[in-house]
């Protein structure tokens, strides 16, 4: 299918997680007032949809600055090396000695595009690129018992995905290229791998978001389970409205429920070294006791991969 063409039916699946944009005619008026706005004061002068307008105009000039400088998933590189510049001349010293700690006890870190879908992005090319690997040890073989297991997984993730009302014709897109993308590991290599997930607009940017929509799913199924954390924390009125304005949009960042969620769903475990500049950094795996192939870094805001050989 072609990009265009795929990038017009991700927009439609989506749609309703996203704001509408106001009319041409009102568009015009909106850019009008901004430009006519110089001074930090005159924001207080512009109506609330001008300056949701400015907001986000603002934040697709970023959007587009990190796209330019940023590979989705960049090559591996010693974890020192990575992160020393970025908090070189730190006043905090437990930043250094984290990640001193952390250089240590994994052998490298793989970056992740800083857009708000770096956890589902990391997460999902560690734990493919790990198929891959367990697959070329079997050489042509017949498929890897894990391999065979996701894929049962993924499959059978349809079905409850329609049960919690979601369209099919909005999300069967997106769940059959997640499940070509499994059956096509056995001829993928890493470096083949390496390249779908890098590419613009390609098929990772719609599997990357389908997995935004296993996550939500598994919390409405749960929703007695996991209402108390999601209600309370965030004020939705319900798992419903969580999901809608937390977990389905793009860009939108994950925190633990979303996590948890995903964890389940397709039954990988994850774990997440944090580092926060107290010194040591604290590990989380989900869930709890499991042994995940998956190792992330998390930093306020944002998720790298970290490799332990």
């Amino acid at each position: 299918m072609a990009a265009g063409n795929d990038d017009e039916e991700l927009r439609k699946a989506i749609a309703a997680s996203l704001a509408e944009q106001p009319a041409a005619d009102e568009n015009a008026d909106i850019q009008r007032a901004i430009e006519a706005s110089t001074t930090p004061q005159d924001l207080n002068a512009l109506t609330a949809a001008e300056q949701d307008k400015l907001t986000i105009e603002q934040m697709n000039a970023i959007n587009d600055e990190i796209q330019s400088n940023q590979a989705m998933v960049g090559d591996r590189v010693g974890v020192a090396a990575a992160l020393a510049g970025e908090y070189d001349g730190n006043a905090n010293a437990g930043f250094a000695r984290g990640i001193a700690e952390l250089d240590g006890k994994y052998a490298s870190l793989r970056r992740v595009r800083k857009d708000g879908n770096c956890f589902y992005r990391g997460f999902l090319y560690r734990y493919l690129e790990h198929l891959c690997e367990l697959q070329a040890g079997r050489g042509a073989g017949a498929p890897h018992p894990e391999l065979e297991r996701v894929r049962g997984v993924v499959r059978a993730s349809k079905a409850k995905i329609l049960s919690v009302d979601y369209e099919e014709t909005a999300i069967d897109m997106f769940w059959e290229m997640l499940v070509e993308v499994l059956d096509d590991v056995p001829k993928t290599t890493l470096d083949q791998w390496h390249a779908k997930m890098n590419e613009e607009h390609g098929v990772a940017m719609h599997i990357v978001w389908f997995c935004r929509v296993l996550s939500a799913a598994q919390i409405k199924l749960n929703a007695d389970r996991f209402a108390p954390f999601v209600m309370d924390e965030t004020g939705a009125a319900d798992v419903a409205e969580f999901c809608r304005r937390e977990v389905e949009p793009v860009n939108h960042e994950c925190e633990q429920v979303q996590i948890i969620a995903l964890t389940e769903m397709l039954e990988i475990p994850v774990a997440i070294e944090y580092l926060d500049g107290s010194g040591t950094p604290s590990k989380l795996v989900f869930p709890e006791g499991a042994s995940p192939v998956v190792n992330l870094l998390y930093r306020p805001g944002h998720y790298d991969i970290l490799y332990e050989e």
